[in-house]
């Protein structure tokens, strides 16, 4: 439904319209229509338009091979002075023209910065057809930055990222990936560039003079007409007013507004189609490997036609030692698949793109992948595959484009490449999708031989029945290959059943590395505890040994077993152990605290409750039934008893 237009806004919106209207209505009103062929076929017109031409063309391409650059360290780099940078590149579209004409002038001229040195080479730019071109482009190269440093600017780096960890090097990254999804704000920077360069008048006019056949373009036609033929003057103006027009038109829709994948990767069309994918692992013949495309609806299709024979692949065992932001010490024999757990802003996503070589907030000053130290080795050359957290699908490439490019990246030629990764889609059920682009699919890229896998949250974005499918089509495409894999998750499911170690980082650090059963059991932070469900408390044991704990917030914790003395560590009960009551429990529990309801939320066919203590008692989180929450009547805010008996709670020494 359509909402009706405000009068308020409307009236001025309607003046505006009307204000910007007439003047050009009155050049088609003016215009002499009968003789207007016969006036632009005239001599000093097409002597005109011909000049105003090659002016504009010579422009463009130095606003071309000047802007380009500087509009992708704008976007892409800090230098100092870069605000400043900037302020220049939109000043001559805020200057009056006539002088950016006298700057030039100053600078160029016979007697400006650099007149004397141009003039030892007989090199004269004033009153010049050079001149002019020099005058059209420091108005016109503005437009061109401006709209290339926005589509830069939006366009996310995990693209060119990504194409770099499949093997691309810097120049196949800017020719296939950077060059194609900008294009769009490319071609609409340089249109506009092209256009100002067309219509240039006050510089050129301060600058280059206006003479006939050698400065004098269309703008300097318009005005010598307007004082001797006005009707020539307009109709040389409707020309300009013509071709203004047809640029603007050809830039309509997504040329003005490109739809570049920002951080949220979601260009024009993402998302549709037959449903949304992940990005599964698979091992093809030769020893490559693909993580091709597939939809939710087939990536639990059957394996498919048996592997073919060849070669066994080569095991690729990892050890690594990374410092700076993030500190971790990994030695994991090949076949090895780690889970990498953490609160947000750990430093999980950065451990991956160190590895990478991606960043520098950290360093891995080790990086062994089987007999080989990739530490000095730049990106492309690592052998590493990635998927990042929301895929970073090649938006401008088919899904088997998109399956083949890291074999393309290693140098395999393009029929092979696309034979194999045909294959491999077919394979995976998706085959059918091959020629469709990513706004109709879901996947990744192949990676030629990779020596390390990382996966960040391959399966956060699919819904609970569908990740469970694929979670084991997953895992028994890790169990063929032959490196380490390293999936980042949230999910506790995904790190107990995918994952044969757990690697815990808080703040940057490890916390814990253990296998899911050491971590199940003793959980060596408040966060493991809590995400794998359970309740967990710091504090301090007290000197006598007794089994009391001291917890932090000053509650008083009692054990079956009495724990160390005077031991600073966990105390950690899970929540089916905590009863809830409305009044105060007698009995056989030695724990007991008062708070307060403050969240129920539905955990399978139970509930569980949070529990906010009052009293310096701490937050608890209980597990019951629905037919006991019901009997004691909870709801948020309701006041509630908990009680925990002494043989239910452990303490875990840090």
């Amino acid at each position: 439904m359509k909402k009706r237009i405000p009068l308020p806004l409307g009236i001025p919106a309607a003046l505006a319209v009307t204000f910007l209207l007439l003047p050009l209505a009155g050049v088609l009103a003016h215009a002499p229509w009968s003789s207007l062929p016969s006036r632009l076929a005239s001599h000093e017109v097409t002597q005109a338009l011909t000049l105003s031409l090659l002016v504009s063309g010579w422009a463009l391409l130095i606003a071309l091979l000047l802007g380009v650059p500087l509009a992708w360290l704008l976007a892409r780099t800090e230098f100092p002075g870069k605000s400043l940078v900037r302020c220049l590149v939109m000043l001559p579209m805020v200057l009056p023209p006539t002088v950016a004409g006298v700057a030039l002038l100053q600078a160029y001229g016979r007697h400006g910065i650099l007149g004397p040195a141009l003039a030892s080479y007989d090199i004269t730019l004033p009153f010049s057809t050079a001149g002019a071109v020099m005058a059209s482009a420091f108005v016109a190269m503005p437009f061109l930055v401006i709209s290339l440093e926005g589509s830069l600017a939006g366009l996310h780096p995990r693209y060119e990222e990504t194409a770099t960890s499949l093997g691309a090097a810097p120049l196949r990254v800017f020719r296939t990936i950077t060059l194609p999804m900008v294009l769009p704000g490319l071609i609409a920077g340089a249109a506009l560039s092209w256009a100002r360069a067309l219509g240039e008048f006050g510089a050129t006019i301060t600058f280059a003079g206006n003479l006939p056949g050698t400065t004098q373009t269309l703008p300097l036609q318009v005005y010598l007409l307007l004082q001797d033929d006005p009707e020539g003057a307009t109709a040389v103006s409707l020309l300009l007013l013509a071709i203004a027009t047809a640029i603007l038109i050809s830039l309509r829709g997504s040329w003005l507004n490109p739809q570049t994948p920002t951080k949220t990767g979601r260009g024009r069309g993402a998302g549709e189609g037959p449903a949304r994918g992940v990005k599964p692992y698979v091992r093809p013949s030769a020893g490559h490997t693909t993580r091709g495309p597939a939809t939710a609806a087939h990536t639990a299709a059957p394996e498919g036609p048996p592997r073919p024979p060849g070669p066994a692949p080569t095991p690729h065992p990892l050890r690594t030692t990374v410092t700076g932001a993030v500190e971790a010490t990994l030695n994991a024999p090949a076949g090895t698949t780690i889970a990498v757990v953490g609160p947000n802003g750990a430093g999980k996503t950065t451990l991956l793109r160190t590895l990478l070589g991606l960043t520098t907030r950290a360093t891995a000053t080790t990086l062994t992948l089987g007999t080989e130290d990739a530490s000095h080795a730049p990106p492309h050359h690592r052998r590493i595959a990635w998927v990042p957290q929301d895929g970073a699908l090649f938006p401008h490439l088919t899904a088997l484009a998109n399956t083949a490019y890291g074999l393309r990246a290693q140098g395999t030629p393009r029929a092979e490449a696309h034979r194999e990764a045909r294959q491999w889609l077919d394979r995976l059920g998706v085959g059918a999708l091959a020629h469709h682009r990513p706004g109709r699919l879901s996947g990744g890229q192949a990676a030629a031989r990779p020596r390390l896998l990382l996966l960040d949250e391959p399966l956060a974005a699919l819904d609970q029945s569908t990740r469970t499918h694929v979670r084991h089509t997953l895992r028994t495409h890790l169990a063929d290959f032959p490196g380490v894999c390293l999936l980042v998750t949230h999910d506790p499911v995904e790190a107990v059943s995918l994952a044969s170690h757990v690697l815990v980082l808080e703040n940057g650090r490890t916390v814990q590395y253990a296998t899911p059963t050491d971590l199940t059991r003793r959980p060596r932070s408040p966060w493991v505890a809590r995400m794998l469900g359970r309740n967990a408390w710091p504090g301090r044991t007290t000197a006598d040994g007794d089994g009391t704990v001291l917890l932090d917030d000053g509650a008083r914790l009692t054990t079956a077993e009495p724990p160390p003395a005077a031991t600073t560590g966990l105390a950690v009960v899970p929540p089916e152990a905590v009863s809830l009551h409305t009044t105060r429990p007698t009995g056989s529990p030695r724990n007991i605290w008062q708070g307060k309801v403050r969240e129920i939320t539905a955990q399978g066919g139970r509930l569980r409750v949070l529990v906010e203590g009052t009293d310096g008692a701490p937050e608890t989180v209980a597990e019951i039934t629905p037919s006991a929450a019901a009997d004691l009547a909870l709801a948020e805010g309701t006041p509630v008893w908990a009680s925990i008996k002494a043989t239910e709670a452990a303490f875990i020494p840090l």
